[in-house]
């Protein structure tokens, strides 16, 4: 999925289209740990790809499918956010590299340590 993302990001995508308007819902994952920790990771490493263009992306879920540990985990990997639909900046969103450390420590039973 990175990698189509990357191929449909603006001035990538053939018609030479400038920007991309993407709508995302992640109402589609299955139940089950190992599927939410994959998204989870999912959704922190491809701020990697759209940090790089200028498009739109929206991911919207439906949070009545997700616990509340998920659904803040989820939020700390978008640095904009829609609360009461209004779009602003999320105080919690941690940047990918950081985020993912801690979750792969989290997921080992390990204490997560600041990267230096």
């Amino acid at each position: 999925m990175l990698q189509s993302f990357e191929q449909m990001a603006s001035g990538n995508a053939e018609g030479g289209f400038p920007l991309s308007r993407i709508v995302c819902r992640m109402d589609w994952v299955p139940d089950g740990q190992s599927h939410i920790d994959d998204l989870i990771e999912f959704e922190a490493r491809v701020n990697d790809v759209w940090c790089r263009h200028e498009d739109a992306v929206i991911c919207t879920y439906h949070l009545s499918k997700f616990s509340g540990d998920t659904v803040i985990d989820i939020m700390r990997t978008h640095p904009l956010v829609v609360v009461g639909g209004i779009l602003q900046h999320n105080p919690f969103f941690v940047p990918p590299g950081e985020f993912l450390h801690e979750i792969r420590a989290r997921r080992a039973g390990q204490p997560a340590r600041p990267r230096r």
